[in-house]
């Protein structure tokens, strides 16, 4: 079995997880990690949360449009720098709360070894990808 393989049923367990537990209000992942990182810290530039979701600004801007039609938040021309937009919540996306996903278990296929089988091998992959990722760009991964 290649590792790509094992990737994408990586990939699709948490699509599965996503689409069981989307929110009704129509938020995607994305938009709910924007309307949350603004929950702490609002009048931040595109510039400035694209960089912390490491994204690129246009496809970040695609998102906030999609925010901004919905009334969650608002884009305000900077005082400083009227060619920057700063991003705000709206009384509706302050409202907005991450809901804590369903508990379901999906490991009572596994009998107790298993389950520590895959404890160990997945803690492995963690450390793995960590290492190799932090070597990449150490500055980027310095607090793990």
């Amino acid at each position: 079995m290649n590792n790509l393989t094992l990737l994408d049923k990586f990939v699709f367990i948490t699509h599965i997880f996503r689409k069981r537990n989307a929110n009704k209000l129509n938020i995607t992942h994305g938009q709910g990690k924007i309307l949350l990182i603004l929950n702490k810290k609002e009048g931040i530039s595109t510039k400035e949360l694209s960089e912390i979701l490491n994204i690129k600004v246009t496809s970040l801007n695609e998102t906030l449009n999609k925010l901004q039609e919905q009334e969650y938040i608002e884009k305000r021309p900077s005082n400083i720098d009227k060619r920057v937009l700063l991003i705000y919540l709206t009384p509706k996306g302050r409202e907005f709360k991450c809901e804590k996903p369903k508990d379901i278990d999906i490991f009572n296929c596994l009998n107790d070894t298993q389950k520590e089988e895959l404890d160990k091998y997945l803690t492995l992959i963690i450390d793995e990808l960590n290492e190799k990722i932090s070597r990449e760009d150490p500055e980027k991964f310095k607090n793990g």
